[in-house]
């Protein structure tokens, strides 16, 4: 018994002595040395004598590691991506050629993978994909890189990624918020989005998800709305852009500060005109906001923009959700504005609002902001599938004035309801109206049930 124990001790040894080894040699030898050598030897090829060849070859190899704690990230990617930045590289083989565009996003400011994803720690080519158990963030499709720049440039356009943008403007339009929120704001029937960039989703799920929501997420509240392909790409853009990351100061300096026109055209979208005028030409619900630039801060305009309630309390101004340098850029917009802008926007518009109207306007853009086309339809038509409510769908909110008053309605989008159930002891509808409360202001209520009684139309009577 005593020798069956020694040879079971000396096998086990011998194994663990092998095991040593493997490791040992493993480590000697990892996978990308074999990279940095065929590097070298092209950079080699382009050396004029047999010294200066000598020279390259003998180059130590090493792990190249870029440490980057502003984007809370080090990555290793330039270990074996050797030659992003030498344009003589530009038609050397994977993974050294030369990557081009590059611009100002150099990988010793940037890294790697916040555009293009990975594991930016690993050195192995599979582990450093990211096409590995547990890695929320896989290398992104060649088609979908450019998606990364709305993760940083969250205002204005994106030069080159026009996706972008439609994905933002089918986002606000469509009525996404309705169900789903975005930075806080909107409902909670759906997934909250803010960070939908940061799941492990792959491009090509969200673009069939946007396309056939119950083909691919079988009783999913969520409405068929009928996109064509381009739209759910661009949807799909948007919301792999979405990550809630934090950036350092350095790569916030970095980002494009949008300009006085991007500003005018927000003055525009968010149709300010409605509310104030700028040196007598416009509204007189608001302020005049000729030098109005003069008379506040900047801080005090920018708090003005995030929270009007504090700034001014009484104010009937609704709070736009707006990033921190679109709001620069309306402040800046504003500086210069003069009568002669207000009457080029008023211009396009048709004509000033009166107050009636301009309550009726802000209800109309509350209801874009938060949604409520996303149940309810762009133009209150409904129609949206709502399994086990009365009628199997949201009801048209063109009539609703005929069976509620208007202080009805208010207390409805004020407390929220849950739709009449076609039968009480099945399960209950997916799609409800939440509370509102929380959310929108009793000013921003009541400007949303001035936009609904502004369309109301009459059910023909025989």
């Amino acid at each position: 018994m005593e020798r069956k124990l020694q040879q079971l001790f000396f096998a086990l040894s011998l194994l663990a002595l092998v095991l040593i080894l493997v490791a040992e040699w493993q480590a000697s030898t990892p996978s990308w040395k074999p990279y940095q050598r065929k590097f070298l030897q092209l950079e080699a090829q382009e050396e004029p004598n047999a010294v200066s060849k000598a020279a390259v070859l003998a180059t130590p190899l090493a792990i190249n590691q870029v440490v980057l704690p502003g984007l809370q990230r080090v990555d290793r990617c330039t270990t074996c991506h050797l030659g992003v930045e030498d344009p003589t590289m530009k038609n050397a083989p994977r993974p050294f050629h030369y990557h081009a565009g590059l611009g100002p996003h150099v990988p010793s400011k940037f890294g790697c993978t916040i555009c293009h994803g990975g594991q930016g720690l690993a050195t192995d080519m599979k582990d450093a994909h990211g096409n590995v158990a547990f890695w929320q963030t896989p290398l992104l499709p060649a088609d979908y890189v450019r998606a990364s720049c709305g993760r940083c440039h969250k205002e204005g356009d994106v030069p080159g990624v026009p996706e972008l943008t439609e994905g933002r403007h089918l986002f606000e339009t469509e009525g996404c918020r309705g169900c789903h929120k975005l930075n806080g704001v909107g409902g909670s029937i759906g997934p909250d989005l803010t960070e939908e960039g940061a799941n492990h989703r792959s491009p090509q799920w969200l673009e069939r998800h946007f396309l056939a929501p119950n083909a691919v997420s079988p009783g999913s509240a969520m409405p068929n709305f009928h996109f064509t392909r381009e739209q759910a790409r661009a949807l799909t853009y948007y919301m792999l852009s979405l990550t809630s990351g934090e950036m350092g100061s350095y790569y916030s300096s970095e980002r494009l500060i949008p300009s006085p026109e991007y500003g005018r055209q927000l003055f525009e979208e968010k149709n300010c005109i409605v509310c104030h005028a700028i040196g007598g030409v416009g509204a007189k619900v608001g302020p005049d906001l000729l030098g109005v630039t003069k008379r506040h801060s900047d801080g005090w305009l920018d708090e003005q923009l995030v929270n009007p309630e504090l700034v001014y309390p009484g104010s009937s101004m609704p709070e736009y959700d707006l990033e921190s340098n679109a709001r620069k850029a309306l402040v800046a917009f504003l500086a210069s504005a003069t009568p002669k802008d207000a009457q080029d926007i008023l211009a396009r518009k048709g004509h000033a609002l009166t107050p009636e109207d301009a309550a009726i306007e802000a209800g109309k853009q509350d209801f874009a902001r938060f949604g409520c086309a996303g149940c309810h339809g762009t133009e209150l038509q409904g129609g949206a599938p709502n399994p086990n409510a009365q009628g199997e769908q949201v009801p048209s909110l063109l009539h609703v004035s005929d069976d509620y008053t208007k202080d009805e309605v208010i207390g409805i989008i004020r407390d929220g309801r849950m739709p009449p159930m076609d039968n009480p002891k099945g399960s209950a509808p997916p799609l409800y109206m939440p509370s509102w409360k929380s959310v929108l202001s009793n000013e921003d209520i009541h400007h949303i049930a001035d936009f609904l009684w502004s369309k109301q139309q009459k059910k023909e009577s025989w």
